[in-house]
């Protein structure tokens, strides 16, 4: 396993994602302990030492599993521990930062957080907690105490508001992005690489391979693009780790391993990483499929959500179609398919009464349209 020196210590290149584990049943909230706890001792074993979670991770199981694995095979002191704040309740008159700790801590089995973030920061939210729950100061304070190793955030917007935050949050040790060769001008981006390196504020990447979308299981102009430029025994998931762990800036690349040959994979690529790795002719096979993914049809839709307001059945129709054209790009329905029955899971309720179509500046005929992305995702 690689490393890198994170103020004195030394963390793994490879970070271990616990958002995507096996489950029982399809739900969510049924972690498969005998699989998982194989993983992480696994991955233990051969140098993993990042382990990334949050409050909301399968239904708040995922923090309960890693605390009960961490306790019973007394592996606590070896790894560190990621999880997040969940900032989408400020709003809720309830909404208590120290009492959702305390059930994180109750829930880990343990007595601090090495790694304790902001979780999913946008800028109107960091607004709110900076000025309603003064929370650079409750964290540092948490911090002083040692309840808290180091803090940072995990952020979804625009490069301004991530250059914002680093500026005002006084203390921050690190930031988690987005990151991914194709999704490398979105968010925070490449801007965001480059500044937070000004700001000397280390990155933790998540989505590296876009929620497992680049895998590539069945895109052959892909393997050929591969094979032009001598990199066809590359896995598909390799390149994409290749890609971010080849950046300057970055601390640990952030991986949703959902089962023992990913995992395995992933560490073998991790064994071999090291900034600066990617060759001209990788960068050149890069462009090469951005282009090739650019060309997919999709169905047409801008996200205006004008047929929701006019849904009686309260079908996220935007969000059905995004799932499904993101499906079709990478041509990979799986990869989309946990938060399409997070999302769409009353997709089967429509009664075609029209509605959303009479509204529907694009004029698409949506109820054929999701009988199209149905049978596409459930396939």
């Amino acid at each position: 396993m690689q490393y890198k020196d994170f103020q004195g210590e030394q963390i793994s290149r490879l970070g271990f994602g616990l958002m995507r584990l096996p489950v029982i049943d399809d739900d969510q909230s049924k972690i498969d302990m005998e699989k998982v706890e194989e993983m992480v001792l696994y991955a233990v074993e051969n140098g993993v030492n990042y382990f990334d979670t949050a409050y909301v991770y399968h239904n708040g199981f995922s923090e309960k599993a890693i605390g009960q694995i961490m306790e019973e095979n007394q592996i606590r002191d070896k790894i560190n521990i990621a999880t997040k704040m969940f900032t989408f309740g400020i709003n809720d008159p309830d909404f208590s930062p120290r009492k959702m700790l305390d059930e994180q801590l109750e829930r880990l089995r343990s007595d601090h957080i090495d790694f304790y973030l902001l979780h999913g920061l946008q800028g109107k939210m960091w607004a709110t907690l900076r000025d309603k729950f003064n929370i650079v100061q409750y964290l540092n304070d948490l911090k002083a105490e040692g309840v808290l190793r180091h803090i940072g955030f995990s952020f979804h917007d625009e490069f301004d508001s991530f250059k914002m935050i680093l500026d005002e949050f006084d203390g921050c040790d690190f930031a988690q992005i987005q990151y991914n060769y194709v999704d490398h001008e979105i968010q925070a981006g490449d801007k965001g690489i480059a500044y937070a390196m000004e700001k000397n504020v280390p990155l933790v990447i998540m989505e590296p391979i876009k929620g497992g979308s680049l895998i590539f299981p069945d895109y052959p102009e892909i393997d050929a693009i591969k094979e032009k430029y001598g990199i066809g025994g590359l896995s598909n998931a390799e390149l994409a780790l290749d890609y971010v762990w080849d950046k300057k800036g970055i601390l640990t690349v952030l991986s949703g391993m959902g089962n023992m040959d990913m995992l395995k994979e992933n560490i073998a690529a991790a064994d071999r990483s090291s900034e600066g790795m990617m060759t001209e002719d990788m960068e050149k096979a890069v462009a090469e499929i951005r282009e090739v993914l650019e060309k997919t049809e999709n169905i047409p839709c801008t996200g205006c959500k004008y047929c929701v307001d006019g849904c009686p059945q309260n079908i996220a129709i935007p969000s059905a179609f995004r799932f499904y054209n993101e499906g079709k790009k990478y041509r990979n329905p799986a990869s989309q398919r946990r938060m399409y029955n997070r999302t769409c899971a009353n997709i089967g309720d429509c009664v075609e009464c029209g509605a959303c179509s009479n509204i529907c500046p694009q004029h698409l005929e949506i109820p054929e349209l999701l009988k199209q992305v149905r049978a596409y995702i459930e396939a």
